[in-house]
């Protein structure tokens, strides 16, 4: 989904008004996902946006839904070399140490399945491109 309406921009005030779309997206994901009280705040960026000369509906921005990371930079790929070490075949077996070793929900199992997938996968395609 993209983080932007796909319409046409003023190009005198660019660097502003892509802060703004930028800014107007993370607000509205703020309202509509975490139910923030910051309307007032958004008809201000509306307005700005209006008078810079952002040519479309504000509105049509898409509001930014930010996840939470359970893992710090590098950490899962390490967690998966050291799992997989001692003896994981699978993902879904990787998964299950990983979730159990950290006192997770059970429940997290499928999700951190395709997390590993990923992982791996971006993994191999940097070491492919080197």
């Amino acid at each position: 989904m993209p983080r932007v309406a796909p319409t046409v921009r003023s190009t005198r005030y660019q660097h502003a008004i892509n802060t703004l779309v930028a800014k107007r997206s993370e607000i509205s994901g703020l309202i509509r996902f975490k139910g923030a009280d910051l309307a007032e705040q958004l008809q201000h960026v509306d307005a700005v946006l209006m008078i810079l000369g952002y040519k479309g509906d504000p509105s049509d921005i898409v509001p930014l839904r930010r996840t939470p990371s359970r893992f710090r930079k590098g950490e899962l790929y390490r967690l998966i070399l050291k799992h997989e070490a001692e003896g994981s075949a699978t993902n879904r077996e990787t998964a299950t140490r990983i979730v159990l070793a950290r006192g997770w929900d059970a429940a997290l199992v499928k999700l951190l399945m395709n997390n590993i997938k990923t992982a791996k996968g971006r993994r191999r395609r940097k070491t492919a491109g080197l």
